[in-house]
């Protein structure tokens, strides 16, 4: 059945003014029913029609490598799957902080095995490194940096990201029979067996949406049982990871810089001319028609000038919080805090030669954060 030529104008022009409505650079790619007919099969039973399509603008032309309609894929649904492969090269994206693109297993740490054995590895490498008295402020820095991580990496090892599967066997044996039977479908030509396998699939499809339902309840009663663990414990790091898994919040919530047209940038250098303008316009001030008067000070303050002693960084490490993302040297929160004594000893000779020859080469680091 075909559609009227006043159905067929209506459905293009709210697509036309669909498509108007992304920005004129973007990819645009159009999928579905493009020909505006109903039903798959011909009036003669045996041939099927070619409802879906995929197109793609003219300049994006060449990235549409191939497209296939694959018959034999299960997608429940009369339709094929039509399938396309994209090309595209994009824009390699550097960490502004140049941070290490992995993490380790932190919370290996409060195992009291684990955490033995990472004092062990730490003060056997600080023994090592107190031996380079005589090396530059800047040299010292990446042998501490270095220390770290190599007793990071040996003891607790890189974190793996590891996905839960939630669908059960049973789930995956039904999905397999209704593979099946639309294979049957794909390969039998007598219309009265077809229909016959046809209610056989829509049966086991209905099955594979109840599995598939209760397996999804009984992955989310887990986790819900594990954050009440968690909170039982004071993970509370856990416990909101599992909150946002369930409420599906897991996507970065920041918004991209835009221009005064409000047109976003993305040209790193036009990013950082943009953020100039943007302080200098907000931070800029006249200078006051009348200077203030500020009186001189009554009494001198007492400054201490001494380099940072080891109850200091003693403090300063203590007082870092656990859980936050490493900083440009890739010296995670929890690898200083577990063994607070070594660290210090590690920590103060350094310092020490900061302070004593001004000299902070390799340390000045900076990026730009968002503060609260």
């Amino acid at each position: 059945m075909k559609a009227k030529e006043e159905e067929k104008e209506e459905f293009y022009e709210q697509l036309q003014a669909t498509f108007n409505k992304a920005p004129r650079r973007d990819m645009k790619i159009v999928m579905g029913e493009i020909n505006a007919e109903v039903g798959m099969e011909n009036a003669d039973g045996r041939t099927q029609n070619q409802n879906d399509h995929i197109t793609i603008g003219r300049e994006w032309m060449r990235s549409l490598n191939d497209v296939r309609a694959k018959r034999g894929a299960d997608a429940a649904s009369d339709h094929q799957l039509v399938i396309a492969v994209l090309k595209l090269k994009l824009k390699a994206y550097r960490d502004q902080a140049d941070r290490p693109a992995h993490k380790f297993n932190v919370q290996y740490l409060k195992n009291k095995a684990k955490a033995e054995k990472y004092k062990v590895e730490l003060k056997n490498r600080f023994d090592v490194l107190s031996e380079l008295d005589e090396e530059t402020v800047e040299n010292y820095w990446q042998e501490i940096k270095k220390t770290w991580s190599s007793a990071c990496q040996k003891v607790l090892g890189k974190r793996t990201r590891e996905l839960k599967e939630w669908i059960s066997a049973d789930s995956w044996h039904l999905i397999k029979e209704r593979k099946e039977a639309k294979q049957k479908i794909n390969h039998t030509q007598d219309q009265v067996r077809k229909e016959e396998l046809q209610d056989q699939y829509r049966e086991v499809n209905q099955k594979v949406k109840r599995s598939t339902k209760q397996d999804k309840k009984n992955f989310i009663h887990e986790l819900t049982e594990e954050a009440e663990t968690a909170a039982g414990k004071g993970d509370t790091k856990r416990l909101y990871d599992i909150t946002r898994t369930l409420s599906g919040k897991n996507r970065n919530t920041s918004c991209p810089i835009k221009d005064k047209e409000r047109k976003a940038i993305t040209c790193d250098a036009k990013q950082r001319e943009r953020w100039a303008e943007h302080f200098k316009k907000i931070l800029n001030r006249p200078p006051p028609p009348e200077p203030p008067e500020i009186p001189d000070a009554s009494e001198t303050l007492e400054v201490n000038m001494n380099p940072p002693t080891k109850a200091e960084i003693r403090k300063a490490i203590k007082t870092m919080k656990s859980g936050k993302a490493a900083g440009p040297d890739g010296i995670l929160p929890e690898a200083l805090k577990d063994d607070i004594n070594t660290s210090t000893d590690m920590l103060q000779p350094f310092l020490q030669k900061v302070w004593e020859n001004e000299d902070a080469n390799g340390t000045e680091e900076g990026i730009p954060c968002k503060t609260t």
